[in-house]
Parts: C-alpha cells; sequence; structure tokens
C-alpha cells in the first residue's frame, strides 16, 4: 500500500524536492553574496537574536544599495511563498484527481481499506511537506534571516508576519495547507475548485493563526502567573515565542481539519 500511495505521490514528490532544493540553494547563494557586499562596505549586520529586530550601522540603508538588497527582498519573497507552494503542490492532487479522474475506486480494490489508504496518502503528504519546508526554512533562518529583517521597506516587514523567520511556523503552514487542501479535494472531488478555495484559504490561514497564537499566549501568561519565575519567561514574548504558539495554533487547526475530512468521508 505505501508503494501504491508513493507511486501515484511520486510526481508531485520530485517537485516538491526541486523546488526545496532550488529555494535552499538560492537562499544559500544569495546569503553568502550578501554577506560579501556588507563586508565590502565595511557595514555590520548585527545577528539574528530572540531578541533583537536587527540593526546595522548605516541610518539610510541597512544593506547596500543594489544587488544586496535585491538578493535580500527575493529571500524574503522565497521564505514567505515557498511553503504554502510546498503544500499546494502536495495537497490539491492528494485527492482531488483521483475523485475527479475516479480512480480511487482502483486503489480501494487493494484489498485496503478507505481510512487506512487516506491515512497511508496524507501521512506521506505531510512528511514529504515537513521535509521539504524545514529544508529552506532552515537555511533561511540560519543563514539569510539577519539579512532580511532590516529590509526597511514596509512591504517587507509583512513577509516577515508570513514567515516569522520561524521554522517551525514555516513547517506548520505547509502542512496545514497540504492537509486542507487534501480535505477539499477529498469533499469536492475537483482539482480547480480545491485549488482556488485553498489559495484563498492561505490569507485567511495566516490571521486565524496570528489570533490562535495570541489567545494561546495569553492563555500561557494566565497559566504561569501563579510562578515568578514562569512569569517572566513568558511575560516577554519575543519573536520566536510568538511564532511558535503561531505554529501550535496551525498544529491545532490541522487537526481539526483532518477531524472535518475524516467526518465528511464517512458520509460520502
Amino acid at each position: 500500500m505505501n508503494w501504491l500511495a508513493l507511486r501515484l505521490l511520486r510526481p508531485y514528490l520530485i517537485v516538491v524536492a526541486g523546488l526545496s532544493a532550488v529555494s535552499a540553494t538560492f537562499v544559500l547563494i544569495g546569503a553568502l553574496a550578501i554577506g560579501r557586499q556588507v563586508d565590502a562596505h565595511g557595514m555590520t549586520v548585527e545577528g539574528y537574536a530572540p531578541d533583537r529586530t536587527g540593526l546595522c550601522e548605516s541610518a539610510a540603508g541597512c544593506l547596500p544599495a543594489g544587488a544586496a538588497n535585491s538578493l535580500a527582498q527575493a529571500i524574503a519573497l522565497v521564505a514567505a511563498f515557498a511553503p504554502v507552494l510546498i503544500g499546494l503542490i502536495l495537497g490539491v492532487p492528494l485527492f482531488a484527481r483521483e475523485r475527479e479522474e475516479s480512480t480511487d475506486t482502483f486503489a480501494l480494490t487493494q484489498s485496503v481499506t478507505r481510512r487506512r489508504w487516506l491515512t497511508t496518502k496524507f501521512s506521506w503528504a505531510v512528511a514529504a511537506a515537513v521535509i521539504g519546508t524545514a529544508a529552506v526554512a532552515v537555511v533561511f533562518r540560519v543563514t539569510a534571516a539577519r539579512y532580511t529583517l532590516v529590509l526597511d521597506d514596509p512591504r517587507f516587514a509583512l513577509l516577515r508576519e508570513i514567515h516569522k523567520n520561524s521554522i517551525a511556523f514555516m513547517v506548520m503552514q505547509a502542512v496545514f495547507i497540504t492537509v486542507l487542501a487534501g480535505v477539499i479535494g477529498l469533499v469536492s472531488g475537483r482539482t480547480l475548485r480545491t485549488v482556488v478555495l485553498s489559495a484563498l484559504a492561505w490569507p485567511a490561514m495566516l490571521v486565524v493563526a496570528q489570533i490562535g497564537g495570541l489567545i494561546l499566549a495569553m492563555s500561557a501568561l494566565l497559566l504561569t502567573s501563579w510562578s515568578e519565575t514562569l512569569s517572566q519567561m513568558f511575560g516577554t514574548l519575543g519573536e520566536d515565542e510568538t511564532a511558535m504558539f503561531a505554529a501550535l495554533a496551525l498544529a491545532g487547526y490541522t487537526v481539526v481539519a483532518l477531524l472535518i475530512g475524516g467526518r465528511a468521508t464517512r458520509r460520502t
């Protein structure tokens, strides 16, 4: 059964592997190029840390004008959109194409229960989303985050809210979109409808993740208020902490999406 699931997913796994490799390589090469230009101009960009926003010596511009600034902007775009692209590539065809072409009946004739088939495909797709996104996220966080932090264009401040310079948040974005697109495809059985609904759900998902993260953070503050040590720990939430709470909220939404998908499947 695993072999059959992987065989059906193989084209999309190859695309995701290629996208992940190209994105991670671009981020790494871009970060090295920016670093060389920063050194050549005698500028100092502060290293990324949870309690810093990123500083530099030049008040007019944090990065050398030209190629360095353009590369930092391109890297920020990659970090923002790679997770959702990986999620869509894996999630949209997960079940929508099977339902559309009625090939799911073939899989269910191979001595496989419907629940086991769905679980197997979801597991492989989610694993691929985690690995593919993590490769990009780790390279970005380690090599390039400190450069995108100092972009002084307000548009890139918005992009930072999309990826939060957080490995966990980027990975959970890809996982959630993969599961959501899979559930939509399973219920609707139409590829185009799944693409449109999943793409429209992405910005809403970001807003809901922010809200859920704030609720979790406030809950943590209330639950730890009895301890001075814990209160100090959660009383000054840095960027990493808020991103982690948002990622936990996405994990909860992912479980809800799976439960909804399971209930919808039982009705069909």
